[in-house]
């Protein structure tokens, strides 16, 4: 069985899939990606049985190529430490709508619905397929804390295009060692 249809039937499985097709979303306008390079912590998420790393997440940008390598680092749900890395491939028509390779097999979206560079990024994922979706949605910061307003923020755009934020957790950014030892 190809590993796209094995996503398919865990997603099925595990995310719940919803009926309809995805929703047309509204990406950051002359988004830079280079502005977006850096560290990025995640404060909310839903969560997913294809991201090991459960606490304490930290995430470096950095461009490679024409590609943005993403390497990741924090704790799994037993508390050791974990990492991953992932590339996601820019659209040249609109750098602000992403592909990754985080699930094998397939290239779901990395799409960045806001963002301010500095502070905070609301990032939208979904991928449709006869007429089942699943749909993720994250909320990141540049520090391990984010402001209220700006998690509002993020709620309200999702919200806004019918997106279900109920499943959004907090993720768990305290007592967190610097990890640079992974």
């Amino acid at each position: 069985m190809s590993n796209f249809f094995i996503y398919i039937a865990v997603t099925i499985g595990v995310a719940g899939l919803c009926n309809g097709g995805c929703p047309e979303v509204k990406l950051k306008e002359n988004f830079s990606p280079d502005k977006y390079l850096g560290n990025w912590y995640e404060i909310q998420s839903q969560p997913s049985i294809f991201q090991t790393i459960k606490s304490c997440m930290s995430s470096s940008y950095k461009m490679v190529g024409d590609e943005i390598q993403v390497s990741s680092k924090g704790l799994d749900s037993s508390g050791s430490p974990a990492t991953n890395t992932a590339t996601l491939s820019i659209d040249p028509k609109n750098p602000a709508h992403m592909t990754t390779d985080f699930v094998p097999g397939i290239s779901p979206p990395y799409d960045i619905v806001d963002t301010d560079y500095d502070t905070f990024s609301c990032i939208h994922s979904c991928v449709s397929i006869m007429g089942m979706k699943t749909e993720f949605v994250f909320i990141y910061s540049r520090n391990r804390t984010l402001n209220p307003e700006s998690v509002k923020h993020c709620r309200s755009i999702f919200e806004s295009y019918g997106i279900d934020t109920s499943g959004l957790v907090d993720v768990v950014q305290t007592n967190c060692h610097d990890h640079s030892d992974l």
